[in-house]
This record gives C-alpha cells, structure tokens and sequence, in this order.
C-alpha cells in the first residue's frame, strides 16, 4: 500500500466504504515498513505490517536470497497467525500478487473464509508461459504453478475484475469465481466543458514496467507528431523501465512532445486537464485508469488486450479499441481523436455516463453479498 497505483486506490476505496457502512476492517500489510499509505483510510481502519520486506532479499547472491526467502516465509507465517488469532476475522481477503506467500496465508488463515482477487491476468500470475524455451526452468515453473494453484483451488471464492479473466481461471481451479469489478467513488462524476476549449493533451498513466507498454504509445507518437505540432503527450508514473523510455523518446527526438511525470495524488485533476486517455498495455486485469479518465468526461484509445479495454470501453461510442499489438492502427486512432475535436467531446460525454455503474455503492452491493453468502 506504497505505490500510488490502481490496486491500492481501489483497495483503499473498498476499505473505506466497509467501515462507514458498519464493518470492521483490519488492514494487514507486510512490506509497508515506514513508507506511509498511498491513499488516505478511514481512522477507525486498524492497520497492522508484519514486517517482512520480501523485496529487499534482491541483494543477496541465488542461493542466499532463497534461504533468507524461506526464512522470511517462516517469520510471515508466525506473525500472520498471531494476528489472525487475535482479530478472529469472519472473511479473510487477500490479493493474486501475493502467491509467494498464499500457502502461509491459507495455513495461518484457515479458520476464517478465505477469498483471494484476482486484480490482474491469470497469465501475469502463473510462470510457466514464462520459461517455455527454457527447459530446465519451464520444468520449475510448471511444478511451482501447480502447487501455486492447488492452494489457490483451496480458498472458498476466487473473485476476478473480469469475465474474461474469470474464464481462464475456470479452466484451471474448482473454486466457485465471482465477477466483481473495482469500484469507483461518487466524487469522479464530474465533467469539464470541453465543447469550446482544447488542452492539446493526450494522458497516460501507470507502473513504468513492460507490462504497461508505453514504448509503443512513444512509438505510436512519433509516427504522427509531424501532423499534430500543438499535442504533446503526459505520462505519470514510475518504474524500471523510465530509463529505457526517457532514452526512446529522445532516440525519437520529442523531449518536447512527451514527458514523464511522477506518480501523483491528484490524478483526476489531470485527466480533466487533457482530452483523451490512451492505454498501451499487453494486458490488463480492468484498467483502473480508464475508469477513471472515463468518470473524469474524456475518451480512451486502447489497445484491445486481455481483458479489461473490451469490457469498459465501447468501440466508437466511449472511445476506441484497436487490434493488440498493431502500433499503426494505434497511432491512426491517436490521429482520428487530435482531428474529430466534436466527436471526441461527445465519447468523453457518454464515455461518463456509461461508467456510473461502476459507482462505489452499486459495486460495493455484491461484496456485500457476497459476504453474507460466506458467512451464513
């Protein structure tokens, strides 16, 4: 709950309704340490870190970082049962990023009802595809996959943002999968005019890693600026992959036309600020950022990846979907927005409407269901 990302916007929005509709929630983290929480949680949020910082194992040597690895996991286990033998929780919810330890948290858990989300792919989850040309270590991630999922097959409800990831997963576990989305806060709904003004601004937003795949927005760019000389676009975020994309976007000569921003508390500001968000990923578990740029009155550009664009954005009506992977039609849908400044309002309109069924009370109402179904 350190990173200013989708995830934990949406956990935090889910939080916060719980404990203002009566419920009492315990926030347990385990890599918090000292940095402070993304997003601002209700006080009567009662939040607990157990102190095993995983990622800092990164310096040690192969066979150092899987012993302290193994010890850490012990260290996890431990505190995490304790906590769970004082708190007594009903439900207990967990995320698919935290597999590396889903078998501790099902061990030192397993007197509550237990339901894991799936806030990403199935495919991001699992190694295998991975290592397929390798062998040795596709043999590896094969093995840890099915352990990974034999645990997973264990919790009470697998609950997944889309229906197309929700499918994959069907294939795989026997555990009963609901379909819920993340949520979206009452306070988004709010539109801008722009039928009179233009901000010259294409949006992007998201973890600079390859899985976001803003090189092939720079790419997509650079193949159009020529035609658009008043646009730029904004990309906030950051991650291990800003170097390479600083260094592309000078290889492609617009250091004036594009530029990387932190991560930023206000990211609704500046969606109403631009006049249409494009996603770039290789794939998504939704894509809270369309959500959001959506509720904020602009349209998205997407890609038409797995699985979360197809099942938010409607293609020519709230924005437009483009092949997976084809940076030429990426960029010519770029275009078709900077030049039809009319029919771009008119998606950002509907583009508002359309997402008001992702609104916090509607969505919450399955949770809430949901519970009552685990705990009768």
């Amino acid at each position: 709950m350190a990173i200013l990302g989708g995830i934990e916007r949406s956990i935090s929005i889910k939080i916060n309704w719980l404990v203002s509709h009566g419920y009492n929630v315990v926030l347990v983290t385990y890599e918090q340490g000292s940095h402070p929480l993304s997003f601002n949680l209700h006080p009567d949020v009662r939040v607990i870190d157990l102190s095993t910082p995983f990622y800092s194992l990164s310096k040690y040597s192969l066979c150092r970082r899987w012993f302290y690895f193994l010890q850490m996991k012990s260290v996890f286990f431990k505190r995490l049962e304790n906590v769970a033998q004082d708190v007594h929780p009903d439900v207990v919810i967990t995320i698919a990023g935290c597999m590396n330890v889903i078998k501790e948290i099902y061990n030192a858990c397993r007197n509550s009802k237990l339901i894991i989300e799936s806030h990403e792919t199935f495919f991001s989850v699992v190694k295998e595809p991975i290592y397929v040309s390798n062998p040795i270590l596709h043999f590896v991630a094969k093995y840890y996959d099915r352990n990974l999922l034999r645990f997973v097959g264990r919790f009470d409800r697998l609950v997944s943002l889309t229906c197309g990831d929700a499918d994959e997963w069907r294939k795989h576990i026997s555990t009963q999968i609901e379909v819920i989305p993340n949520p979206l806060t009452y306070e988004l709904f709010s539109l801008k005019d722009k039928s009179k003004n233009t901000s010259f601004r294409i949006i992007s937003a998201g973890r600079l890693e390859e899985v976001k795949g803003f090189d092939r927005l720079v790419n997509a760019f650079a193949m159009i600026e020529d035609k658009c000389p008043k646009w730029r676009v904004d990309i906030f975020g950051k991650g291990s992959c800003e170097n390479n994309l600083r260094n592309l976007i000078v290889n492609c000569h617009l250091e004036d036309r594009i530029a990387i921003l932190p991560p930023t508390n206000d990211i609704f500001t500046e969606y109403q600020n631009s006049d249409f968000y494009v996603l770039s990923s290789l794939h998504e578990g939704l894509g809270m950022v369309l959500l959001e740029a959506m509720a904020c009155g602009i349209p998205c550009v997407s890609f038409n990846c797995d699985y979360g664009p197809r099942e938010i954005i409607v293609d020519g009506v709230t924005g437009m979907l483009v092949e997976e992977g084809n940076v030429e039609k990426l960029a010519e849908a770029i275009l078709w927005m900077i030049e039809h400044h009319d029919e771009r309002v008119n998606m950002g309109k509907k583009a508002c409407e359309e997402i008001k069924k992702y609104r916090v009370d509607i969505i919450m109402q399955n949770w809430v269901k949901l519970f009552d179904e685990l705990i009768k």
